[in-house]
């Protein structure tokens, strides 16, 4: 049978909310008159249910055969008629209560102790509540620990199609106590966990599923603002198939089948279907554990590189020349301010690298200090001779990477007369994050190659001018 001749009935869902009214036409000739206009309430946006394999039931109409609850303003009134009814139907046909709930919509308030709160969502019975509180711009939520399927494709679709505003989702258990010294309250609060599925960077949940101890109900919390159409779509093609099959079954929806019927390559296909997702889900978290360790060591460089200064500047100009196969001695450690900020040495040449930044454009004087270091070099006790130094500058601070000069002097005529190499630290930047390791060894020491030729063309020369390390006597 071909799937154009399997006939399914739309799934009722209850809306929480008023039906949407067409807005009212503007009538030429008339006025709203001087006064300021009310704001506008929040209200819900336009869904092609049909599209979507549903029928809405809204305020007034059944909710006691509907699967879910959609509620895309707050968290559904409890304690109505609308979800008694639906909560009653799900008891009976021994269904998980399943709510799709958006949180944040409204006007928002600030006290001393909470900060800045919008409006949260009420569980059902005596379970407490689930706060919001707006979380700054630029947040960057990612998956958390954990997650079925249906809740990693929720969350994947919320980073997809973020909303406007992120909040930190805190659960507020209803206390057993009215009052100090008061009798406990009767019946006493019920348990319940909300599970992260999106957290900020502070490990905070800004999306995630309650569910109340012992099971039967889980209520996925969402921001507000949060597309409608994409949580309706991940309702009826993930949630419902994941935790209230029924409801697909009894609407002869092709999004289920009972699996007692399938034939055997449908059930091998299935299973392969499934395999694979495991295994997509399994190398997907480890490909994210692998760039958060590059990233643990790529930052601390990154930002050295592009805007540190002092000895944070040094720190990474010291690891990309390691990174790059050369050995390099700290000389501030040795000889304190009276020589070069590094050693560095790579087939048999030994340079002095001196490392600046400027906020602007760098001076003309930064060019001195090194050579004034290479002129002391010999003097100082337990040193070996030097071929030369290299300035490296981080320069022109203020400014975004991309907008600075290429050159760290632009002044043709003085960098012209240079007799020390100068490079830029945004230039040893992309070297290093190409791992351009040539261009790195020939900027600091200069044409390497030549000089192992030399090299291995003299096999008799003096020991101390091979290729192994000789730092500091």
């Amino acid at each position: 049978m071909s799937m154009s001749g399997l006939s399914a009935d739309p799934i009722p869902l209850h809306i929480d909310g008023e039906l949407p009214a067409p807005p009212a036409p503007d009538v030429i000739g008339t006025s709203a008159g001087a006064g300021r206009r009310p704001a506008p309430a929040v209200r819900l946006g336009r869904v092609d249910w049909a599209a979507l394999g549903v029928e809405p039931r809204w305020k007034g109409q059944e909710t006691g055969d509907c699967p879910a609850v959609f509620s895309p303003v707050r968290g559904p009134a409890t304690g109505l008629e609308p979800y008694k009814r639906y909560a009653a139907g799900a008891r009976q046909r021994g269904e998980t209560a399943l709510v799709v709930a958006c949180i944040g919509a409204g006007e928002r308030r600030h006290n001393v102790f909470s900060g800045t709160v919008a409006p949260g969502i009420h569980l059902p019975h005596r379970y407490g509540s689930i706060s919001a509180n707006p979380l700054p711009l630029g947040v960057s939520p990612a998956l958390g620990d954990g997650l079925d399927h249906a809740e990693h494709d929720l969350g994947a679709r919320l980073l997809n199609r973020p909303p406007g505003t992120w909040f930190r989702l805190t659960y507020r258990r209803e206390s057993g106590f009215s009052r100090p010294g008061v009798a406990r309250v009767w019946p006493p609060p019920g348990e319940g966990e909300l599970r992260p599925i999106l957290v900020d960077g502070l490990g905070d949940p800004v999306a995630g599923v309650w569910v109340p101890e012992g099971g039967g109900a889980r209520w996925f919390v969402v921001p507000h603002g949060t597309d409608q159409r994409l949580l309706v779509e991940w309702l009826v093609q993930r949630a419902l198939p994941a935790y209230v099959p029924g409801a697909l079954t009894r609407a002869r929806s092709t999004l289920v089948r009972d699996p007692a019927f399938a034939t055997d390559a449908e059930a091998r296909l299935v299973e392969a279907i499934d395999e694979e997702q495991r295994a997509h889900e399994r190398r997907q978290t480890e490909m994210q554990q692998q760039l958060a360790a590059l990233r643990a060591v790529a930052d601390p460089l990154r930002d050295g590189l592009l805007f540190g200064t002092g000895r944070p500047l040094e720190d990474a100009v010291h690891d990309v020349l390691v990174a790059a196969g050369a050995t390099v001695t700290r000389l501030d450690d040795v000889f304190g301010t009276k020589s070069a900020d590094l050693l560095a040495e790579y087939g048999g040449r030994r340079v002095l690298v001196e490392v600046k930044s400027a906020n602007n454009r760098p001076p003309q004087s930064l060019p001195d200090k090194l050579l004034k270091h290479l002129n002391t070099w010999p003097g100082l006790t337990g040193t070996e001779p030097v071929d030369g130094g290299v300035l490296v500058v981080n320069h022109q601070i203020k400014l975004p990477p991309a907008q600075r000069d290429t050159e760290v002097y632009t002044d043709r005529a003085f960098a012209d007369a240079l007799t020390v190499p100068v490079v830029g630290s945004v230039r040893l930047f992309n070297w290093w994050r190409h791992e351009d390791w040539e261009a790195v060894r020939n900027a600091v020491f200069g044409d390497t190659d030549v000089a192992q030729a030399h090299e291995i063309a003299e096999p008799d020369a003096d020991p101390k001018a091979s290729g192994r390390p000789h730092l500091l006597r």
